[in-house]
């Protein structure tokens, strides 16, 4: 595994590891959504899940448009393929489509609510694990990879477009 730089000194530097202030915001969204599951609050949960969904795929949009046309200059990279990163974005999109059918079901407040929010808090531990990993990926391979690849004057731009549109 690389050395981890402190986000201050990558920040001060342009790095593309300043984009970890965004995984940060969006997990927090994400626990945000679930204090709202836990008490029983669907429309509220449902409401957070949806504003999460709607910055993350925002996100993801732009390294798929964005960074990762640049990232495949680099080559063969050893754990970080291009088809992973994509994989797992289709896999996190998946999760979601899930659980926003699920939050639709639970809506109706079945008898055995407490329990369907529990098989989702189930469903949310595996989602949380994919996440947290691929956001790991990101971190030691993809924005070092990116901080290598780009100028000084290209990466300032394209952490302007990133920052700005997420």
């Amino acid at each position: 595994m690389s050395e981890e730089r402190p986000i201050a000194a990558s920040a001060a530097a342009g790095s593309f590891l300043e984009l970890l202030r965004v995984h940060k915001r969006l997990n927090e969204m994400f626990q945000k959504h679930q204090e709202a599951l836990l008490e029983q609050d669907i429309a509220r949960a449902r409401e957070r899940l949806l504003a999460y969904e709607r910055e993350l795929l925002a996100h993801m949009r732009l390294e798929e448009e964005v960074l990762l046309p640049i990232y495949v200059r680099a080559g063969a990279i050893p754990g970080g393929p291009l088809e992973l990163f994509l994989g797992e974005h289709r896999k996190i999109r998946e999760f979601l489509q899930r659980f926003t059918a699920t939050l639709t079901e639970l809506e109706a407040y079945p008898p055995d609510l407490k329990r369907r929010i529990i098989q989702l808090f189930d469903e949310q531990t595996m989602f949380k694990h994919l996440v947290e990993h691929h956001d790991l990926r990101e971190q030691n391979i993809l924005y070092p990879t990116l901080d290598r690849l780009t100028a000084e004057a290209e990466r300032r731009e394209l952490l302007r477009r990133c920052l700005d549109e997420d």
